[in-house]
């Protein structure tokens, strides 16, 4: 049973915080395909960030006698958006550890991918604050229809962001020139990426089940 709103939930703020953190992800991925050097560090820097948020999140929810919310939840909520600030981190030092041979073809397809991303992690961003602000305002019922719609466009970026992985990877083994180590970075490359999407569709999943609770 829930008694009183509080007067902010900052779970926006920390999503805030993470898609900063894919920005300067994506930056780092454009200077990666420019050849030029990858400054993982500033990746590191907006993921601190968003670690310092999420550590005064946990706290404010463990002093927290009475919650508007389902703690486990929101608790199962600020995990997935941590693990994309700390994906966008391991990303970033594996992109600046090694830079193979990719050629024009899939040069555009780890832009395409990075461009994906960036899409998914801005429309999740979108969806948390949308639900803070109605939640918080009393008007969430009215705004259901809206948040929904951000929630499912999460899920059909991570859709298209998988149909994209596979044939990066399929490419990737088709590639006889490439050596058989950069092969190995790159899928690893990849299947990293695509884990950073896989935890946006899990943070909308996690803001859905908040929206059904909320609205009985």
């Amino acid at each position: 049973m829930f008694w009183e709103r509080p007067k902010s939930l900052r779970f926006a703020e920390h999503a805030r915080a993470v898609e900063e953190t894919a920005e300067e992800l994506g930056r780092q991925i454009r200077a990666w395909l420019r050849r030029e050097a990858v400054q993982a560090e500033l990746v590191s820097e907006r993921e601190h960030r968003a670690d310092v948020i999420k550590r005064e999140i946990r706290v404010a929810l463990a002093k927290a006698r009475r919650l508007p919310l389902p703690k486990d939840r929101l608790l199962e909520l600020l995990w997935h958006q941590d693990e994309i600030a700390d994906l966008c981190q391991d990303t970033a030092l594996l992109m600046a550890l090694r830079r193979p041979e990719l050629g024009l073809e899939m040069e555009d397809a780890f832009r395409s991918l990075a461009e994906g991303l960036s899409k998914a992690v801005h429309a999740h961003t979108l969806a948390i604050s949308s639900f803070e602000q109605a939640f918080l305002g009393g008007g969430l019922r009215a705004s259901v229809e809206e948040i929904s719609a951000q929630i499912d466009l999460v899920n059909q970026l991570e859709h298209e962001s998988d149909l994209l992985e596979r044939e990066i990877v399929a490419h990737v083994y088709r590639r006889e020139d490439l050596p058989a180590f950069d092969r190995y970075h790159l899928v690893q490359l990849v299947l990293l990426l695509g884990n950073i999407v896989d935890q946006v569709e899990n943070a909308a999943g996690d803001l859905a089940l908040l929206m059904a609770g909320v609205q009985r």
